[in-house]
Order: structure tokens, then sequence, then C-alpha cells
């Protein structure tokens, strides 16, 4: 293991992480600001005299963007406990050199980067971001971490969902609602002609439906072709998971975003987290124009004034500016300057261009813009697992205890003897067809009293030898660290011993709901609130993909029977199957869908029930005339019925027969005919 001194090949390396990687960032030559602190030998320095030397120096914290105190105020004074605890910490930060004994690539000496970052007044992140990957690298229990959040979150695909379902019930009502908000704030911004009326009747509701039916069919077409092609050499789901990995591991992500010539978004570019920096908000505000949605179709643009951000990416000797997602203004990709427009940007350089825009995701940090990685407080066991790690992989180089020693006593082997032994151990005793051979050792006797008689004795040292790992228990309580900073249970991190079925899927269960959903919730917002927004996008929504976390075929037989007892529709059950088998089930128009099988089934079996599909089911007209019809037969029918049971009640009724003589009879027509 080499010095960690001064020189050596990574020394460079190490200036590097020293004041990146500890917490405050305080100085080798800076000290914590304390009060009744007795004088204790510094750490990496040499030890106070006693008597007549100089207390050391008071350190301080300071911010890691700001002033040596916090926003300018006072300097924070700091117990004595957490004086001590803050300095050892620094001193086993500043001794970690991360893969100083590893080859690896990604271990070269920095600095330029750094240099090229404070020369644009850039602010300096909390923690280097490519010590942060490096660390992910050499940790044993990051990664599988990292990327169960990129499958689990991104990983899925994703859908789109429409702002209104024009297939369902209701969907009429909706957009009398959005043509009703769109009325409104046409008035309130003085738009909305004399005389029209607030709430829109029937007829315009029903032609402005059918328009807009079209209108969503035309976007949703556009909105499938953009995401398939709006990366250059990846899926946007690649995309997403790359995006999840650099967030995870930094606490930042970047996306540059290319438009075409009529200023439309057309392409989306990864960009390395690391190589990207924050310069410091403009002093002054600017205008910007943005849209917001006034009804569930529809948007309005307006005019805010926002103090904005600029970025700046550096590789190797190149440097490139960036403006915020939505700035409008024309800002110098090479130099960070704001310009009037174009013209007066090719007039100062005739080689430089508008910068384009960068949309930046980060996990919230109260104390930086730039976001912090989730894992960063789990810091010392990753460095533990880490130091564990290189300890048993030296063992095998430099194992200090052999499994045979050869004891002689009562004499000495001759000078020929050594050499001997080790040749015959070399070349005569390894493999299966030297098993049975046998080794002789002679030693010359030194005339003891017993005869002069040597004594040889082999002794195994196998008890002395270690038999397994060293800290297996400090590493595995490392895995769990990290694992709860994640808030992943083992079965996700790769960890699958002794689980069962339910304690496999309750954990499952529990990572989709207080984990990953909310991660996805929050990036379809920022997707449907910014990028979608600024595209036009009125009638869809983006819809990240979920995993089906519980049991498809439990799933499929409780469907099943809501759908059998009449409790889900057809249509619903339909909707509930795409959700287990991820696919988009094609819409079937007919009324028996939205309907219990109960009721379809009812309506077979006494031959009302007409299962056709109706052409003419969206006019109005046509429905009354069915209303109509539907009225005529029932009236029909209980007029059948009634005559059906006078008829039955003159069968059955009971009649009594009287005879009447001839002559009696005649005498009452001829009474009356007089």
């Amino acid at each position: 293991m080499p010095p960690l001194g001064a020189g050596g090949p990574c020394a460079a390396r190490r200036q590097s992480l020293r004041p990146l990687l500890c917490l405050g960032r305080a100085t080798p030559g800076a000290g914590v600001h304390s009060r009744g602190l007795r004088p204790r030998r510094i750490a990496g320095g040499s030890p106070r005299r006693a008597g007549g030397s100089r207390p050391a120096r008071a350190r301080r914290l300071s911010h890691s963007y700001g002033p040596p105190c916090l926003r300018g105020g006072p300097p924070v004074t700091v117990p004595a406990e957490v004086h001590l605890a803050e300095e050892r910490l620094q001193d086993i930060l500043k001794a970690v050199v991360v893969g100083a004994r590893v080859d690896e690539p990604a271990s070269r000496p920095g600095g330029e980067e750094s240099v090229a970052f404070s020369e644009a007044g850039a602010l300096q992140p909390p923690y280097e971001p490519e010590a942060l990957c490096l660390l992910v690298e050499h940790s044993n229990s990051l990664r599988q971490n990292v990327d169960a959040y990129a499958t689990n979150i991104d990983g899925f695909g994703y859908r789109f969902e429409p702002a209104i379902d024009f297939d369902a019930d209701g969907a009429q009502e909706k957009v009398a609602d959005a043509m009703a908000l769109e009325r409104l704030a046409a008035r309130d911004a003085g738009t909305l002609p004399s005389g029209t009326p607030l709430r829109p009747t029937d007829e315009e509701v029903a032609a402005h439906a059918e328009e807009v039916r079209q209108q969503a069919r035309v976007e949703k077409a556009r909105l499938e072709s953009f995401f398939d092609f709006c990366c250059f050499d990846s899926s946007f789901v690649e995309l997403r998971r790359r995006t999840r990995h650099d967030l995870e591991v930094t606490g930042n992500a970047y996306w540059e975003v290319l438009r075409d010539g009529k200023g439309d978004i057309a392409r989306f570019v990864y960009v390395p987290s690391y190589t990207v920096r924050l310069l410091p908000l403009d002093k002054e505000a600017v205008e910007v124009r943005e849209r917001v949605r006034i009804s569930a179709v529809s948007f309005d643009t307006v005019t805010t004034r926002r103090r904005l951000r600029r970025y700046i990416q550096v590789q190797g000797n190149e440097r490139v500016y960036f403006k915020s997602f939505g700035d409008s203004r024309v800002i110098s990709r090479l130099t960070g300057r704001a310009f009037q427009d174009v013209a007066a940007l090719k007039a100062a350089d005739s080689s430089d261009g508008p910068a384009t825009e960068l949309i930046h995701f980060a996990i919230h940090s109260p104390r930086s813009p730039y976001g912090i990685p989730r894992w960063v407080g789990t810091l010392l066991s990753v460095l533990g697992s880490r130091q564990m790690e290189e300890v048993n992989y030296l063992y095998f180089n430099n194992k200090s205890v052999p499994p045979l020693a050869l004891l002689v006593s009562g004499g000495r082997l001759s000078d020929a003897s050594v050499p001997r032994i080790e040749r015959f151990i070399e070349e005569n005793i390894k493999g299966k067809a030297n098993f049975h051979k046998i080794l002789i050792l002679e030693a010359d006797g030194t005339g003891t009293g017993d005869g002069g008689r040597a004594k040889i004795e082999l002794r195994p040292l196998t008890d002395a030898q270690q038999q397994d790992a060293l800290f297996q228990a400090y590493d595995a309580r490392n895995i769990d660290k990290v694992g709860s900073a994640f808030r992943l249970p083992p079965l996700l991190r790769g960890d699958g011993r002794d689980f069962n079925r339910s304690v496999a899927e309750a954990q499952l269960r529990f990572a989709e709901d207080q984990v990953f959903q909310p991660e996805r919730d929050e990036f379809d917002f920022l997707l449907n609130r910014k990028v979608l927004a600024d595209m036009g996008v009125r009638f869809w929504r983006f819809r990240s993909q979920t995993t089906a976390t519980r049991d498809p075929e439990r799933m499929t037989e409780m469907v099943e029977r809501l759908v059998r007892v009449g409790v889900l529709t057809p249509e619903e059950g339909r909707q509930l199957a795409g959700d287990i088998f991820h696919r988009e089930f094609r819409k079937i128009g007919d009324d028996w869908v939205r309907r219990p099988l109960t009721l379809t089934l009812a309506g077979i079996q006494t031959g009302v029930e007409d299962l056709k599909p109706r052409k003419d089911k969206d006019s109005l007209l046509s429905e009354a005339k069915r209303l109509v019809g539907l009225r005529e037969e029932l009236r029909a029918e209980e007029e059948r019925l009634a005559q059906g049971r006078l008829a039955l009640a003159r069968r059955y009724m009971d009649t009594e027969h009287v005879p009447v003589p001839r002559e009696e009879f005649d005498t009452w027509f001829s009474a009356r005919e007089s």
C-alpha cells in the first residue's frame, strides 16, 4: 500500500478529493470556531509544544458557495463534541483515495476542469460529481440500488392518457365545461364577442366535441412519432434510465433541448452531469412567456418576470454555455454573454452561435442550488466497505502465515538440503501425477545428550490462517445502511435469501407505493408542465408505465368475478386488463360494454336487447327517435297485455243461464218497438 504522502501517482487525485468530499469544505489550515477547547494535535500536522505555544487558528464552517460565514451572517459556534467528530471525519476522508490500489482508467489526475469552472464563475458543488461517480464504480452496494431505481421508475416505458375520453360517459359534459372555461377566460381578457353566452348550447357542444376528437387523434399520432425519434442514438426510455442514473449518483441530471427552425422542440440530448456546473442567478429579471392551462384542453400564454440561470459545460479544453429552459434571450454559447438578437451575436464573433437550452433535474438540497444524492449520508459506510474489500483482496498477495512449518531440533539441515527441498516441493509434489511421492528429509546431528539424533517435525499452521474474509458483519451492516438510504428492501437490491412469496410481494408493494410511484409522478408532472406545455399538447398527458407488483393470475380472477357479478362493466374490465398486460386494447364502441354483463345477458334471454352497433348513436335526433319508438313499443305491449288479461278473465268467468219461454221473450222486443 503506497503511503498517502504528498507525492506518489495519486497525489493530484487526493488533492482533488480532499476539499470536495469533506463536509463543510474546511481547508487543512482552517479550524472550527470554538470556545474553551484545549490545544490538541491537528490531524495531518505536528504536535503542539507545551507551554508558550500559540493555540490553533480558529476554524469556521463556511457555506459551500458563499462567504466564510453562512450567507454573510456571524460565524457559527460549534460545540466541542461536534468539533471533535468533524475533525475526525475530515481526517478519514482526506486519507481516502478512491481507486488508488486498483488500476482503474477513471482514476486519472484531475483539477484542470475545476480551474476552468472557477475561472468561468461557476458555483462550486457541495460534493465533487466525478468523485461521486468513482465512489459508485468502486462500491459494492451503491450500483444495485441505483439500477433498481432506474429499472423500476423509468424502465417500463410510457403511455399517453387522454385529457378527455371522448368514448366515455360524461364526455359531452366535460367538453361543455371546457368551452365554458375558455369563454370565461376570453371574457376576462376582453376578447369574448358581445352577446355570447358563457354556457354553450347542446348543438355547439356536439359540433365542438367532434372537432376536438379529430384534433386529439392527430395530436396523439404526432406525439408518438416525436417520442419515438426524440433522441439521436437511443430510445426515450434509455434516456430516462441514464438521467435517473446521474440523478441518483450525483444528485443532478441534465437534458439539452434542441429546437428546429420554427422554434419547436426537436431533440433531447443527454449531458453527463459531472461536466456541467451552475452559474449564479442573473441579477436582472427577464420576461418569460409561459403556457398555463385554463381548461382541460386549452392553454393561455402569460408573461412573467423571473431571474434565470445559465450553465457551463467543460470537456477537455472546450467550454460551452447553456441557458435555462424557456429562456428567450440570445446567449452566446462561447462566452455566455446575452445579446439583443442573433445578428448582434454574429457581429461580435462570426464563429459564435446562440446557446441551447438545458433542463436541470435535481434532488432538492436546502443549502445548495445543486442536488445532493440521497446516499451521501452513508458516505463513511461506502468508504468503509471499500477499505474492507481492499484488506481482504490484499490478503491473497500478502499472506503472512504459511500452511506448513518444518521444525528441526537436535541438529541442523545441510546447506544443500534447503534448496533441494524447495525444488522438490515446486517440481515433484504439485499435481495428481505426484500425489504418492515421498519427501525424504536429512539432518546432521550436533552431538547433543540424546545421542546426537536430530528431530524433524512437520507441523501444520492452518489453525492460524485466515479461513474467511474479515469484517463480514460490518460489511453487511453497511450494505443495509445504504439500502435504507434508498428505502429499498433487500429483494430489490439483489438479495433473495430467506424470502417467501408473501414477504416478497409485501416488499415489492411497499417499494412501488412509497418509493417508485412518487418518483414517477414527479417526473411526469415536470414533463407535462414544461415539455408538453411548450409543445402545445392539449389533449394528452404523459404517463409512466408501472410494473405489475400484484399477482397477474389473482388480478385476472378478481376482474373476472367483478365483471360477472355486475360490479364492473366490460369496458372497465378491459381497462384493468390493459394494466395487467401492459398494453392498450382497442376501443369497442358498442353499448353493451358500458352496461353490467348481467343486464346484457338478461336482455338477450328476453329478446329485447339488440347487440348490433348503432352507427348513429352520437346523433341526438336519432336517440330521440329511438326513445319515442321504445315508448310506443312499451305502450303497445301494455295494451296487448291488458287485452290478454281481459280475454283470460272472460274465459274463466262463471255465467248463469235462465230459460225464458218463447212468448215472453218475444214480448220483450215487441214492447220495446211499441
